[in-house]
């Protein structure tokens, strides 16, 4: 198998990238597989990349046209799928619709335009409404000739059954705290902001390499601060934040809450500070978990569990939120 530039760039997926790589040079390339995997490990860039290793004639190299158009999104034998807003709402939940789907069924039906194959990548697949998985699912029985098929998801319990057992899978791992702050280090960042960022993003190299750590910390002490505040002021502070509809900002409040709670419960169970996300809020862990009881910690994740698949539905990000933050009640008293 030729080392690609293409290849070298996914960083601790070598079991995923050798399966890929062993398909293309045994020219035994399945019709459909699924990438599993935490987002921000390399599920796209993978996809992406052998994308390019099927259209480009030297079997990826990176540099030509091909590869190029690939990367840039324009090729017009590779198609990425991902979710969109309704187009009468874009400040709606996003997902992938029956209509993207119908789309990518009338494209594959005709032949490539240029190259040998015709790739479709559904990025974020676990957002794909239950009957857009039944329409995917009749292109998998009866997949169209030189048609191979890329979807991405984090959760395999978000599409039937009857999906994935007709792709193959790829799993995709999150990489260890000490191997992910060993790459940050090597990029030029400081040895105790690789810990912090290696542990935050909990082995997803993508979130690490794009993340703010002074924009993390604002953001984890305003949806902390709002936690801790008597419920007759928080709706005046939702008002000034303009949480009404930012769903992704309300989504990163999610995330805090889950693993506030998560952390909580660790050292509840003896964990140590090395298994917390919010390593650096020890001592106020420490007295969260001393004086709240385990089942009501428990009780506040299910909270928040719920409360977040609301909003990525037709729930309102400010009634979600202040749905969650209601039941958060017993963790911030």
């Amino acid at each position: 198998m030729t080392d690609a530039p293409l290849w070298a760039g996914i960083v601790g997926q070598e079991r995923a990238t050798a399966l890929l790589r062993r398909a293309l040079a045994q020219d035994r390339v399945a019709h459909a597989y699924a990438f599993l995997g935490p987002a921000g490990v390399g599920r796209r860039l993978t996809a992406l990349a052998f994308a390019q290793a099927l259209l480009c004639a030297k079997g990826g190299c990176g540099r030509c046209p091909a590869c190029r158009r690939v990367a840039a999104g324009q090729h017009l034998d590779c198609r990425v799928v991902a979710p969109t807003p309704p187009r009468d709402k874009p400040r709606g939940p996003a997902a992938i619709r029956i209509e993207d789907v119908r789309e990518l069924q009338h494209w594959a039906a005709l032949v490539p335009h240029e190259g040998p194959r015709k790739i479709f990548v559904l990025d974020d697949a676990d957002r794909m409404t239950l009957p857009t998985a039944q329409a995917l699912l009749k292109t998998l029985e009866e997949p169209p000739p030189r048609t191979v098929l890329v979807v991405i998801l984090a959760n395999p319990r978000a599409l039937p059954p009857t999906v994935l057992s007709r792709c193959q899978q790829v799993r995709f791992r999150p990489l260890g705290e000490e191997e992910l702050a060993g790459i940050l280090g090597a990029r030029g960042l400081e040895a105790a902001a690789s810990r912090r960022l290696a542990r935050r993003s909990r082995g997803q190299i993508g979130l690490a390499l794009t993340a703010d750590l002074a924009a993390d910390d604002a953001r984890e002490a305003a949806a902390l601060e709002l936690l801790r505040m008597p419920l007759a002021r928080q709706a005046a502070r939702l008002d000034e934040a303009g949480l009404d509809r930012d769903r992704a900002t309300v989504a990163q409040y999610f995330e805090i809450y889950w693993f506030w709670c998560r952390d909580a419960l660790c050292l509840q169970a003896g964990g140590t500070a090395a298994l917390l996300v919010h390593a650096e809020r020890e001592a106020e862990l420490r007295a969260v978990a001393a004086r709240v009881p385990r089942a009501a910690l428990v009780r506040a994740l299910a909270a928040v569990k719920e409360a977040w698949l609301g909003l990525e539905g037709n729930v309102t990000p400010r009634l979600a939120l202040e749905r969650a933050l209601v039941d958060l009640g017993a963790v911030a008293a």
